[in-house]
């Protein structure tokens, strides 16, 4: 009976290191499994939700810019062409139905200085360059507000992730001193590198966000150029228009 425990003692002593490796595989498989690509984006957590928005909205607001952020929004020849007969003809009431008709942002303005004309026909050339030009101020408010919001989620994004990173590590730790195991080094490996896929997709979000307003803002710096020069030009031919009414009659 000594014998054969002795026997059985050895065996184990030899198979020790055979379970040991094998364990240790399954857990390394295990670990492995659990940072594939989705594995580690689910691993994540609740924050990769706001994450996902963050990339929904800046998807959003990149498509809007796009559409809506062209010179065509500003002036086009056309419309230039078909106010030049009415300025010529010194015809304040057509332009005001055809103006009133269009989009563009230069018509906006025409618009509300002829509304303004037409409450005070006797106001000086001071006043209507400042009414033209805080209608102008408004609209070019509101082509950087567009593309502020770009920025506000490429700034915000960064942070939620780094966010989602701590809570990953304060979790993995917890996790790892409340489990006596071995594997203890392999297990906050692979927990710290599941926390740090948020602040990799926040990361990911804010530089793509932050290009993208880089290159509106060069855009909307340009169309307000376009909308001063082509403003200023028609200020100053309703306020020669107004002058010569205030003549004629």
């Amino acid at each position: 009976m000594k014998r054969f425990l002795l026997t059985m003692g050895g065996l184990l002593a030899a198979m020790a290191p055979a379970l040991a490796q094998t364990s240790g595989n399954d857990a390394t498989t295990e670990i492995s499994k659990e940072t594939t690509l989705l594995g580690m984006v689910a691993a994540a957590g609740w924050v990769m939700i706001p994450l996902a928005l963050a990339s929904m909205i800046t998807l959003t607001l990149i498509i809007y810019c796009f559409f809506t952020l062209t010179e065509k929004s500003i002036t086009t020849p056309e419309l230039l062409e078909r106010m030049e007969p009415f300025f010529e003809n010194e015809d304040l009431d057509g332009l005001a139905a055809y103006v009133a008709e269009r989009p563009q942002a230069t018509a906006r303005i025409v618009d509300r200085t002829l509304h303004f004309l037409e409450r005070h026909p006797n106001a000086d050339p001071d006043s209507i360059r400042i009414v033209a030009e805080t209608e102008g101020n408004r609209i070019a408010a509101a082509l950087n507000q567009r593309v502020l919001y770009i920025m506000d989620v490429g700034v915000l994004s960064p942070m939620l992730g780094l966010f989602g990173t701590v809570v990953g590590i304060l979790n993995s730790f917890g996790h790892i001193a409340s489990e006596a195991s071995p594997m203890r080094t392999m297990l906050l490996a692979g927990g710290v590198s599941q926390a740090l896929v948020s602040t990799a997709a926040g990361l990911i979000v804010g530089i793509t966000a932050m290009a993208f307003y880089a290159y509106f803002r060069g855009r909307v710096g340009h169309l307000i150029s376009i909308l001063e020069s082509e403003a200023t030009l028609l200020t100053q031919e309703l306020i020669l228009l107004s002058k010569r009414h205030r003549v004629t009659r």
